[in-house]
C-alpha cells in the first residue's frame, strides 16, 4: 500500500470517461475545484487491469 498512489483511467475506457463531466459539472455548481489531468506517463505503475492503471508518482517513489 502506498498513500501516494492513485488511480488513472485508460484513455481506451471511453465508456467510463464518458461519465466523468457530470461529476465535475456537479463539483463546480457546488464551488468545489475540479482538475482533469492527462497524462501519457503519470508514474511507476503498481497495478494495471483493462481500463485503469494505478501508479506512484515518479517524484514520490524514490
Amino acid at each position: 500500500m502506498n498513500p501516494r498512489a492513485a488511480a488513472w483511467f485508460k484513455g481506451t475506457a471511453t465508456h467510463l470517461l464518458e461519465r466523468v463531466d457530470p461529476y465535475f459539472e456537479l463539483l463546480k455548481r457546488h464551488d468545489v475545484q475540479v482538475v482533469r489531468l492527462i497524462s501519457d506517463d503519470p508514474g511507476k505503475i503498481i497495478y494495471e487491469d483493462s481500463v485503469q492503471i494505478v501508479v506512484v508518482p515518479y517524484q514520490a517513489s524514490t
